[in-house]
């Protein structure tokens, strides 16, 4: 009896399934046919693909952080919209700068005239002309009292804006590439983390049904460890349905076809520092004051604004406009005459409504852009702010970096003297059931405090406006 006991503890410190073995149909027969030949070769690790593949039922596609980033600037279709945004604007700045040129026309035309000239009752003359005209027309509005000039500044800084928007979109698609990269990272270690755990229980509660069958244990703990293998079970699907979310949001941002089961290369995390560490945070604010795309795309806007408000105004001012004709005019029997004409014209209305239609519009853009004036500062504000919280939140997780790294050490070594204690017969069996649930707990803790810290570099970046696929990837080695 005391050999067999001895057996037991064996597998139990071993703690490792194998990783053919159905985990999400869980069988004690199937397991009992598995772990001794999986005893074999203990150092064998799990094989988290093929398990998630198995869950997935789809073979993985292996994809590394900058292949992601680089994919994105591709495909995705925010980056898209914004770009044909851009052109949009882009093709109004020149249409405006084309209103300075003149219009020009050119016309011809003949006609067949053929009938009697009468007088009273007389027949005067009898006629059968061939009439021809041929003329050129120029005209020109000059600058429609300056209307042109401004319209054209307007919509040049509307251009200006858009190049910004669209400059700010792609950064932002580079940050959630980079955030969903390393979410979906968090995810795939996590099953791994969740599966060892599950063979460890699964393990336990072949240990309790051993030492019952001994006369040693209790069915209490063997109905106690098979709830351990329910709950870890349980933990471990979600797991598993959480990796599949974060393959989707990944695959949406990156604008490939939603249900690709991407599936990141690294085997581990490590922290990956992409901000000087030295740097203040009044250098962060003069950085992001200078780089961010959304605060000049919204100077832009406000430039815009004021140059509308000056075209406006131009309905006050007299708009000279010019014109010249050279015709040819006379019929196929005498030939053709030609004639030049040049025009002045001056239109002066003196505002619309009376003046009253044009003050009021120009009051109620002044007000507009004084809100637009508001909402850069407020935009501003907020950048500082989450630069704020950016800032201290790095150094924070830096911090919860090295303790949760501890916590993992002391729980490792906690199993481990468990199992010991367990082996001396000082212990109990669960002691080891609650050492092995605060290592799993620390290794999620440790691990998301290392994702959080990455995801942090990312977003500082962005929050800077300096975020670039080589900033990215600067130490980046998966």
């Amino acid at each position: 009896m005391k050999n067999g006991i001895i057996i037991s503890l064996i597998f139990y410190f071993f703690g490792i399934l194998p990783a053919n073995c159905d985990i999400y149909n869980f069988d004690l027969e199937k397991f009992e046919t598995t772990f001794n030949q999986y005893c074999k070769n203990c150092s064998k690790e799990v094989d988290l693909e093929r398990e998630i593949e198995s869950f997935l039922e789809q073979e993985a596609i292996p994809v590394s952080l900058d292949e992601c980033l680089d994919v994105a600037l591709k495909n995705n279709f925010d980056i898209k919209t914004r770009f044909e945004t851009y052109k949009s604007y882009e093709y109004l700045h020149k249409n405006a700068l084309a209103k300075f040129l003149p219009d020009f026309a050119y016309s011809w035309y003949s006609i067949y005239y053929r009938g009697q000239v009468l007088v009273g009752t007389a027949l005067v003359d009898r006629f059968n002309e061939l009439a021809l005209s041929s003329s050129i027309v120029v005209r020109h509005s000059l600058t429609e009292g300056g209307k042109q000039i401004f319209d054209s500044k307007e919509a040049k800084f509307k251009k200006f804006a858009q190049n910004e928007n669209y400059k700010y979109t792609k950064e932002e698609v580079l940050m959630y590439t980079g955030v969903y990269y390393w979410q979906l990272l968090q995810a795939k270690i996590t099953i791994e983390i969740h599966l060892k755990n599950l063979y460890e229980r699964m393990a336990q509660l072949k240990l309790t049904q051993n030492l019952e069958t001994s006369g040693m244990g209790t069915k209490f703990d063997v109905i106690r460890q098979k709830n351990e293998v329910a709950s870890a079970k349980r933990s471990l699907i979600e797991a598993m349905n959480n990796f599949r979310l974060m393959q989707a949001k990944l695959s949406n941002i990156m604008g490939i076809e939603i249900k690709t089961p991407l599936y990141p290369v690294e085997r581990e995390v490590k922290p990956n520092n992409l901000i000087d560490k030295n740097i203040g945070l009044e250098e962060l604010y003069e950085i992001a004051h200078k780089n961010r795309k959304d605060i000049k795309a919204l100077q832009n806007e406000i430039r815009a604004a004021k140059y509308d408000k000056k075209s406006i105004y131009t309905e006050f001012s007299p708009k000279p406009r010019i014109f010249y004709q050279n015709q040819y005019q006379g019929t196929a029997k005498i030939g053709l005459g030609g004639s030049n004409v040049v025009g002045l014209y001056v239109d002066w209305a003196l505002g619309e409504n009376l003046g009253a239609g044009t003050i009021t519009k120009a009051k109620a853009k002044q007000h507009e852009i004084n809100a637009m004036v508001f909402n850069l500062q407020n935009k501003i504000r907020q950048i500082e702010e989450e630069l704020l919280n950016s800032y201290y939140n790095s150094k924070l997780l830096l911090q919860r970096i090295d303790i949760t790294k501890k916590q993992v050490n002391y729980a490792t070594e906690s199993v481990t003297l468990a199992e010991m204690r367990l082996d001396a017969g000082e212990g109990i069996l669960i002691d080891v059931i609650q050492a092995q649930s605060q290592k799993t707990l620390a290794r999620i803790e440790y691990l998301q405090a290392v994702i959080e810290y990455n995801i942090n570099q990312v977003e500082l970046l962005f929050d800077e406006g300096i975020i670039d696929i080589d900033k990215i990837i600067a130490n980046y080695n998966p």
